[in-house]
C-alpha cells in the first residue's frame, strides 16, 4: 500500500504530498505538535492519525490530530422548547397572522402604534364634528366615516387580542411538554382565528 504523507496547516487543513515534506521546501516552517499547528507550522500526521482520517473522511482536523470523533451534542427537551417558542413568536408576528384583507387585497398590519394613532385621529375628529377621515392602508390613503374607522380598529383590535391569547396559550401548552418529539410535533399554526376580511 502506498504510503501517504499527509500534512495540516492552519487555514489550510489537509494537504497531501507523494513524498515527505522538506524541512527547507519553500522556507516552510515544521513542528510536530498541536501547539505548532495553532502557532501556523506545517504538522505532520503519523500513520495512525492517516488511518483515522481515511476511516473518518468527515472528521475534523482537531479529531483527526486527537484520533477521536467529538460525540454530536446532544439536544435538551430545554433546547426543543426554547426552539419551538421562538417559532411561535415568529410566526405570531408574521404575514401568516399579522394581516388582513381590505376590497379583495392583502394589505400590511397596523401595529400597536398605528392602531393607537387611528384611535387618536378618530377621537379628535369626532370632538371637532368631522364626520370622515383617511386611513393609509395597503399603500393607499381611503377616506371613511368615523363610525366605519371605529368598527375597523375594534374589529383589528379584538382579532388581535385573539391572535395573541392563542401565541400564550401555544407557548404554555408547549412548556408543559415532557419529551422532545411532542415538542417537534407541536403545530405552531394551529387554533389562530381566519384572517379579517373588510370590504368598503
Amino acid at each position: 500500500m502506498e504510503e501517504k504523507y499527509i500534512y495540516i496547516k492552519k487555514g489550510h487543513g489537509f494537504i497531501e504530498f507523494g513524498s515527505p515534506m522538506s524541512q527547507e521546501l519553500n522556507g516552510n516552517v515544521m513542528g510536530t505538535t498541536w501547539q505548532d499547528y495553532v502557532a501556523g507550522k506545517w504538522v505532520p500526521l503519523s500513520a495512525e492519525q492517516v488511518a483515522f482520517k481515511e476511516e473518518h473522511p468527515n472528521a475534523s482536523v482537531l479529531e483527526v490530530w486527537r484520533m477521536e470523533i467529538t460525540p454530536a451534542p446532544v439536544r435538551t427537551l430545554e433546547q426543543a422548547k426554547s426552539e419551538k417558542i421562538s417559532a411561535i413568536n415568529a410566526y405570531d408576528v408574521s404575514d401568516n397572522v399579522n394581516q388582513f384583507t381590505l376590497n379583495g387585497v392583502l394589505t400590511d398590519w397596523f401595529t400597536p402604534a398605528q392602531r393607537s394613532n387611528y384611535r387618536n385621529s378618530i377621537d379628535a375628529a369626532k370632538v371637532v364634528g368631522i364626520e370622515s377621515l383617511s386611513l393609509f392602508v395597503g399603500g393607499n390613503a381611503i377616506t371613511i366615516t368615523t363610525t366605519l374607522a371605529e368598527q375597523l380598529l375594534a374589529q383589528i383590535q379584538l382579532y388581535a387580542d385573539a391572535c395573541y391569547i392563542v401565541t400564550q396559550q401555544h407557548i404554555a401548552a408547549v412548556n408543559a411538554l415532557d419529551t422532545i418529539e411532542a415538542v417537534d410535533a407541536f403545530d405552531i399554526t394551529q387554533d389562530y382565528p381566519a384572517k379579517l376580511n373588510f370590504s368598503l
